[in-house]
């Protein structure tokens, strides 16, 4: 019987040599995880994230569609002001955040920040976001798309304008949604979307070791 039992704890042993590696990247992605997607290109990518099974809490700052998000995703309602949905290409003011996405933005979480750039929402709001969590030393690292040419020229010149105010910032990526669909040939509008989120999902894990080193004690 004691030697039964010794055999059943070497195994379990044996078993748990090989556990430290995926214990220590499981609790860096459930620390202080905390996904943002800010507009709807940001919030599909975040839900998407979410469905993947990257742990974390997860916010989605947007409108009114978010039907498709988890009961656990925070959404804070929000829609830029018409001048800016209007004629955002040529006001390039950020738009400020308010009272309650700073205080989301307070919070001591490590934030990964996710926006497609080119609509209002999302690129209105990111340089402000960036720019808040630098203040307040907030460990941050954001991902940003370019929409698809057939998106409309000036969406397109909304998001490269942005893109160049912001290539200067440590910590962001860029997707480039049109050298994806090169690379895939035809495809029709819902599979380039998936590929489009495939490709936010690809990016953090590729930097999310580095990202999150430093919380490893």
């Amino acid at each position: 019987m004691e030697r039964r039992d010794m055999i059943r704890g070497l195994a379990a042993f044996g078993a748990m040599a090989f556990m430290p590696e995926i214990s220590a990247r499981e609790n860096r992605q459930t620390g202080k995880l905390h996904f943002v997607g800010l507009g709807q290109g940001g919030t599909n990518a975040a839900a998407y994230l979410q469905g993947k099974g990257i742990k974390g809490k997860y916010t989605c700052i947007t409108g009114s569609y978010v039907s498709h998000l988890s009961a656990e995703t925070k959404h804070i309602f929000y829609e830029a002001p018409r001048d800016f949905r209007l004629h955002g290409v040529n006001y390039m003011k950020s738009i400020t955040l308010t009272t309650e996405m700073k205080n989301l933005f307070y919070q001591n979480d490590n934030f990964i920040v996710l926006t497609g750039l080119g609509g209002a929402t999302g690129t209105g709001l990111i340089s402000s976001v960036l720019e808040f969590l630098q203040i307040h030393d907030k460990k941050h690292m954001a991902i940003c798309s370019l929409p698809f040419y057939n998106e409309g020229r000036t969406k397109n010149s909304f998001a490269l304008a942005k893109r160049s105010e912001l290539k200067e910032i440590e910590n962001i990526h860029f997707i480039d949604q049109n050298l994806m669909l090169e690379e895939s040939g035809k495809l029709t509008v819902r599979e380039a979307f998936t590929k489009g989120n495939e490709q936010y999902y690809q990016l953090y894990m590729k930097y999310s070791d580095h990202f999150l080193a430093s919380d490893v004690n």
